[in-house]
């Protein structure tokens, strides 16, 4: 059986860097679960503690942003938030009652079409002439750039289809400035994931809080890395942004999305 602390180690890293970098981490998630076999229920406390390491990083990385959220000058920004928050809390309540995601989520070639249309995204950030007229910055962004860029964030609860990937490109095309939408999809980021914690612990509360086979070092070991990977590539894919180098993960994606896609139509037709 493979040892906890390397459980805990590989998953807070794909965790922090998957969770940020434009890749999809429950893209990653749902393929290295099928290669590697994973531990599912019985991992719901390490979950947790990995989202909330994840959900460490934001706040303190725009801490000074969300402080700014008690002014009355960011009340837009707060309402534009609010705004964009909408189209993930439907897109989640209806993927919950139709058990839709955990078919998806044991399913490689929905996850490897989810990886080539985040790929096909990113791509476009750099089309100039796709890009919408206006060049908004975080306190300019209006309710149709918000939804527009909420709606790609609910499209992304499909594994494969990368959150801030996603968001950040349409954000961009919708006419927001490159650092802008990054920091708005972070900021979106917040209800998505602290949402996901609540419903994983409410889900945990049902089976009496059993921390599974994870002791609480060990959790507490596993915040502590996701908190420190999520902060250092939510730093690192900023500093590619500031550089227009978004485009650049889509290579990755449309090699993994093939590969997987391939790997899977061999298997099956060996089967």
């Amino acid at each position: 059986m493979i040892n906890n602390w390397l459980i805990i180690i590989f998953l807070a890293v794909l965790q922090g860097v998957t969770e940020f970098l434009p890749v999809s981490s429950s893209g990653h998630l749902a393929l290295l679960s099928n290669i590697f076999h994973l531990p599912g229920n019985e991992g719901a406390a390490l979950s947790i503690v990995l989202h909330a390491g994840s959900l460490l990083a934001i706040i303190v990385f725009y801490f000074k942003i969300l402080l700014g959220f008690l002014k009355k000058d960011q009340l837009h920004l707060l309402k534009m938030v609010i705004a964009g928050t909408v189209p993930v809390c439907i897109a989640g309540f209806l993927a919950e009652k139709t058990g839709l995601l955990e078919k998806i989520f044991g399913d490689m070639l929905s996850v490897a079409m989810g990886f080539l249309i985040t790929a096909s995204i990113l791509r476009l950030t750099g089309k100039v002439k796709l890009r919408a007229q206006g060049d908004n910055e975080l306190k300019d962004i209006t309710l149709r750039q918000a939804v527009t860029v909420g709606m790609a964030q609910a499209l992304a609860i499909i594994p494969g289809i990368s959150r801030s990937g996603s968001t950040i490109a349409c954000g961009i095309l919708s006419g927001i400035k490159f650092e802008a939408a990054a920091t708005f999809s972070f900021l979106l980021a917040l209800p998505a994931i602290g949402g996901a914690v609540v419903l994983e612990l409410i889900e945990l509360s049902r089976n009496g809080f059993q921390l599974g086979s994870f002791s609480p070092a060990e959790l507490s070991a596993a915040f502590i890395l996701s908190a420190t990977a999520s902060f250092a590539s939510l730093a690192l894919l900023i500093r590619l942004i500031r550089k227009r180098k978004l485009e650049y993960f889509s290579w990755y994606l449309f090699f993994l999305g093939a590969a997987v896609m391939v790997w899977q139509i061999v298997t099956i037709s060996k089967g």
